[in-house]
């Protein structure tokens, strides 16, 4: 199968093509998918997940060539719309993967205690959490933050979840709302996710402040 182009639409096409046809073309529509793809790729984790090392980020990549030709194998992909976007959408989910084995490690509570410091730099509630790692009261504060969020339900509940799974990485509202549909298969909004973030730390400067004052 050949390509009289490098433009990525022509490339689209012709493996959209060749995904219809014989295991041996099915391979060629990934290695021309491949040639044309991977290292807009490359540069898309690199750029979102800068924490990850190269091979990680190559890991990703692959697994999103590999899901395609599955696709294409089990009779599941639809042909009728770009690999384009596919591949983009595989790659970021095996990307965040990585990541959340690398935040799912147990870290020291002093590199915990400084992230957190870090995330609320310049507000009242980050010098108020300075000062209660100052006075050995921020160890009380985790307890008692964790205890509640074990309490929550429905929306709240999962953009939790997701928060503490990436600690201490701060994800966007967008990358929470994408991670919370890629575990639970259920869409949230971006404001929505915002909502449940600004509740969630009114309810940790409430413990904060009744720890401290």
């Amino acid at each position: 199968m050949q390509t009289v182009s490098s433009d990525e639409d022509e490339v689209d096409l012709q493996a959209r093509i060749g995904l219809l046809g014989t295991s041996q073309e099915r391979e060629q529509a990934v290695e021309l998918l491949h040639g044309r793809f991977a290292r807009p790729l490359m540069k898309f984790l690199k750029e979102r997940f800068s924490d990850l090392n190269a091979d990680e980020r190559a890991s990703a990549v692959q697994d999103a060539f590999l899901a395609v030709h599955d696709k294409a194998t089990d009779g599941t992909l639809n042909v009728d719309e770009p690999l384009k976007g596919l591949l983009f959408t595989v790659a970021n989910r095996r990307a965040l993967d990585q990541r959340r084995r690398h935040s799912s490690r147990i870290r020291a509570d002093q590199e915990l205690n400084e992230h957190v410091g870090d995330y609320l730099k310049g507000t009242q509630t980050g010098r108020d959490w300075n000062l209660a790692v100052t006075l050995d009261k921020a160890e009380g504060i985790r307890d008692e933050f964790r205890q509640f969020v074990a309490t929550l339900k429905g929306q709240q509940q999962k953009v939790a979840s997701v928060m503490a799974d990436f600690l201490p990485d701060w994800l966007d509202n967008q990358e929470i709302a994408h991670e919370v549909f890629v575990r639970t298969n259920h869409r949230i909004t971006v404001m929505e996710v915002k909502g449940a973030k600004n509740a969630l730390m009114a309810k940790f400067r409430t413990i904060l402040n009744q720890k401290l004052f």
